[in-house]
């Protein structure tokens, strides 16, 4: 393809436009089976279409929104994160932090774990999940949320030991908690507790 024809295939996929002080991106993808909006950590906003759909048709469609719009990025402006007493107004910047203190606390504390009640694991992953506190793979590989700074001691010893004992049963049946709840008597009450905390 010639770069003239790269260029103008450029143009005719995406545009830029700024609509009542918002930054819109509008985008053609080929994957998209409607125009879907999608609100950025910088507060700009991304349209995505259908090939078949018209700019006029997406930016039509974002101005009948844009009330929802304006309310979710004013929630984004507001949102503040208070982590060991210090209040970060970038998610960003917190989650540096975490991961900064995760890399020097989680895996000491998971070996200590493991040794204290038998648990052997290949390695530690340290990630910043969505949804999940930690996992294990079928391979005894664990993955630990970043996140789990934000919560007090004894949830985090938790959700390590909680993985360690999948190292062993990788489901939660009878002998998972039997296993749990003798290393650990109050786990159920740490479950509960825990699911009552979200995730960064």
């Amino acid at each position: 393809m010639s770069l003239l024809k790269f260029f103008k295939r450029k143009q005719t996929t995406q545009k830029s436009e700024q609509i009542e002080g918002i930054d819109f991106k509008f985008r053609k993808n080929p994957l998209s089976k409607c125009v879907k909006i999608t609100l950025k950590s910088d507060k700009s906003v991304l349209v995505t279409m259908p090939r078949r759909a018209s700019f006029d048709y997406a930016r039509k469609f974002a101005l009948k929104n844009i009330v929802d719009i304006k309310s979710a990025i004013k929630n984004i402006a507001s949102s503040k994160y208070i982590y060991k007493g210090i209040e970060y107004s970038e998610r960003n910047d917190l989650i540096k932090i975490l991961r900064k203190d995760a890399k020097e606390y989680l895996p000491k504390r998971l070996e200590e774990l493991a040794q204290k009640f038998g648990y052997r694991y290949k390695r530690v992953a340290l990630k910043l999940m969505k949804t999940r506190w930690g996992s294990c793979s079928y391979k005894n590989n664990i993955n630990l949320n970043i996140s789990l700074m934000t919560l007090e001691e004894e949830l985090i010893d938790y959700v390590l030991l909680h993985e360690l004992v999948h190292t062993v049963e990788k489901n939660h049946g009878d002998g998972f908690y039997s296993r749990l709840l003798l290393h650990m008597p109050d786990a159920r009450c740490r479950q509960k507790i825990l699911k009552s905390r979200k995730v960064i």
